[in-house]
């Protein structure tokens, strides 16, 4: 072969053999092209030819036991844009801050954000200001439909309830224990767009739609809870203490009927420190961030507030007592106002005067420290604390709602024998309010502890059908129903042997344990701090509520149980049992009637759905053609009970009156200062305030009069007599 031939073989070779390595390095490419990354292609060219916008699912609606409505989803819209697409990010920018008032700055940095191909301006727009952009035909601008949880009575039942975030997931209460059931599935709208981002007109789209959430319905009776906010509203103005904590149930089932802690916040507006909160829980917020005072506001006191209950907790004692056989009913005591343990004189809350000669159920009556001491110092140590956990304290009962503690129940060991002796009248131990009302449910209750609930079941969004029932169980007979009925009758006898409370109980038949417990702060009794409170049940012969009321830090430091807490408690109960047509010598019938939720400030289209939902007949006075028109006014007032055929008027003005510097006044009656001024100053108008304080009996300008911004509204305030 000659040398010619010689080199062109090795030529062919060469190139033959690099021609098989290219073939393999592109038959590698393609097959992890085609077997590892066919995905992240696929989901790059359908980014390029395909735009996404998320629709919200609709939350589940929350009803009270009678199907009221309490939280639902109202429309709102959600803001994106395209930076790509916005040819003057400074002009548009400014346009979206002024109109959703919301930081320029960091509008426009979104908008010049290029890497981005969708971002989101913001969540949760109310539909007047989405379409105010919208008419604006802005290229790069896409509105979508959302979704804003809207709360019938801002404030109602707020502890119970909780809110949503900023991405419509629960975050407190109800609406964060029960998120899997309520939230639903996001769905999602897929549409086609062209080279420069833009959503192409007769393009493909499809829509994936958001499936619903599924329904709530709590035990809760809104017309209890309007008996028991009401009046708390009015005592937290008499008696200006730090908090005022209340818990209605149905001893029989453990349902909780009724349950809020004044003062307490907006649902609403849940992100905002109420004046009312920074006033009465000034020293809790002192020296705390934002953040950490917001988780203050938020907790409910009626699971997470650790106490010493005081002589509410003689009802266990006493309990614990007659159950073992170390007492009997009518066991006789001699009470010299004193009793000594180990050197130390324990007083009863009556000396230096004395009870002298008394039976057991009477010195439960008469709330009698030394007996209380004489009694359990006859207990085995061991077996009271089997009655105290049997009771259910130092655990949590397990009720849907979060924040639940455990309670204090210092361990069992080298008990000194005077802290034990003060157990009996409930010193030396901490209770939460579910707890203690739980509990002495459980003694009128003939002696059956059963778990309290506050969620009745849930329901399908669609169709309405029952999902899952809870239902409160009896966990254990802790007492035999001859002790139930003892108490029960010690209990009444609390009640009639106090001539105000008689009085205040109209005719019925109530029973009750009042207490007054000194507060411990940073380790130590607090000097003239005490929480007062009451513990009442009707009728008394066969209970159909059962209710606790705390007073905590009232104003005067001789306040008690039976001065402040009581009188309270009772009139929630008489007016429960009036509703419930329970007779009594003065017979009410409260039956058929509903609550009128507050409509002002709300615009009209929300108003309608509101009380289309409800069920309740109402006429639309003023600019009712214009649904983004505000509720100035509404007869009649809110949180009146009326029957199912009440006509509901509302009167409805544009925010801007006749002109950008003029508004219509709202009706600001019949509110506390702190809930008048914040309407009035939300309009644009400031408040001067006359009278003593208390709730709101007249104002001028009247409500629905065009003034202009700026304008100062006399509002006069008055206690209730």
């Amino acid at each position: 072969m000659s040398l010619y031939h010689l080199r062109r073989k090795k030529r062919l070779l060469f190139a033959f053999f690099v021609f098989s390595i290219l073939f393999i390095v592109l038959a590698a490419k393609l097959t992890y092209i085609q077997a590892y990354d066919s995905i992240n292609l696929t989901d790059a060219q359908i980014s390029q030819l395909m735009g996404e916008i998320p629709l919200t699912a609709t939350r589940g609606d929350i009803y009270d036991r009678n199907m009221n409505i309490l939280a639902q989803d109202a429309s709102a819209s959600s803001i994106y844009a395209r930076p790509k697409d916005i040819e003057d990010p400074e002009e548009v920018g400014k346009l979206l801050s002024d109109v959703l008032g919301i930081d320029r700055q960091e509008t426009i940095e979104k908008l010049l954000d290029e890497e981005s191909t969708m971002v989101l301006i913001a969540r949760k727009v109310d539909n007047d200001k989405a379409f105010k952009i919208k008419d604006e035909n802005i290229a790069g601008i896409e509105i979508s439909e959302d979704k804003k949880r809207y709360y019938t009575n801002g404030n109602f039942a707020s502890y119970i309830l909780g809110f949503t975030g900023s991405d419509h997931q629960g975050l407190y209460g109800i609406e964060r224990i029960f998120e899997e059931e309520l939230n639903g599935e996001d769905g999602v709208l897929v549409y086609e767009k062209d080279g420069k981002n833009q959503k192409v007109p007769s393009g493909y789209q499809i829509t994936i739609p958001a499936v619903p959430g599924d329904h709530v319905v709590l035990t809760v009776d809104s017309i209890i809870q309007h008996f028991i906010e009401s009046a708390m509203d009015k005592a937290i103005e008499e008696l200006n203490p730090k908090r005022i904590i209340a818990i209605a149930m149905d001893p029989d089932n453990g349902e909780v009927l009724g349950m809020a802690s004044k003062p307490d916040y907006d649902l609403n507006d849940p992100r905002t420190i109420t004046e009312d909160i920074s006033l009465r829980l000034a020293v809790d917020l002192e020296d705390k961030s934002l953040g950490e005072q917001q988780q203050i506001m938020w907790n409910n006191p009626a699971v997470s507030f650790n106490y010493e209950p005081g002589s509410t907790f003689k009802v266990v004692t006493a309990a614990a007592a007659l159950e073992e056989g170390i007492v009997k009913p009518d066991t006789v005591f001699y009470d010299e106002g004193y009793i000594m343990v180990d050197g130390i004189r324990i007083r009863c809350h009556i000396y230096p005067d004395e009870h002298g000669e008394q039976t057991f159920l009477e010195a439960v009556s008469n709330s009698c420290n030394p007996v209380m001491v004489e009694t359990i110092m006859k207990m085995n140590p061991a077996v009271f604390y089997k009655y105290l956990y049997n009771f259910g304290f130092g655990d949590r009962t397990g009720i849907q709602l979060d924040g639940e503690q455990y309670g204090i129940v210092p361990v069992n060991t080298n008990l000194k024998n005077v802290d034990y002796a003060t157990k009996s009248f409930g010193q030396g131990v901490g209770v939460t309010p579910i707890q203690l009302v739980t509990a002495l449910s459980a003694v009128v209750n003939d002696g059956n502890y059963i778990n309290p609930t506050i969620v009745k079941e849930i329901r399908s969004s669609e169709d309405n059908s029952i999902i899952k029932s809870y239902n409160g169980d009896t966990i254990r007979r802790i007492v035999s129903e001859e002790t139930s009925e003892a108490l029960k009758e010690a209990m009444k006898n609390v009640i009639e042997g106090n001539k105000t409370l008689v009085e205040l109980a109209e005719g019925f038949s109530i029973g009750g344990k009042t207490g007054t417990a000194q507060k411990i702060i940073d380790g130590r009794y607090a000097q003239g701090k005490y929480v007062t409170s009451f513990f009442g049940f009707a009728p008394a012969d066969d209970p159909q509520i059962a209710i606790l009321l705390l007073v905590d830090e009232p104003e005067s430091s001789r306040s008690t149980g039976s001065t402040t807490a009581a009188p309270i408690a009772i009139d929630i109960i008489k007016n429960t049992l009036k509703y419930l047509n329970v007779p009594s010598d003065k017979k009410a019938d409260f039956g058929n009637v509903d609550i009128i939720p507050d409509m002002r400030n709300q615009d009209v289209k929300t108003a309608k759905e509101i009380l289309d939902r409800l069920e309740i007949n109402y006429e639309i006075k003023g600019e009712a053609a214009e649904e983004t028109a505000i509720v100035t006014d509404q007869s009649p007032m809110p949180g009146i009970l009326i029957t199912k055929d009440t006509l509901v008027t509302l009167k409805a003005a544009t925010e801007k009156v006749e002109g950008e510097e003029m508004t219509s006044v709202p009706n600001v009656k019949d509110m506390s200062m702190k809930k008048a001024m914040e309407i009035l100053v939300k309009s644009g108008l400031s408040i001067d305030i006359s009278g003593g304080g208390g709730f709101s009996v007249s104002q001028e300008p009247e409500a629905g009069t065009v003034v202009e911004k700026g304008t100062t509204v006399t509002v006069e305030f008055e206690h209730e007599q």
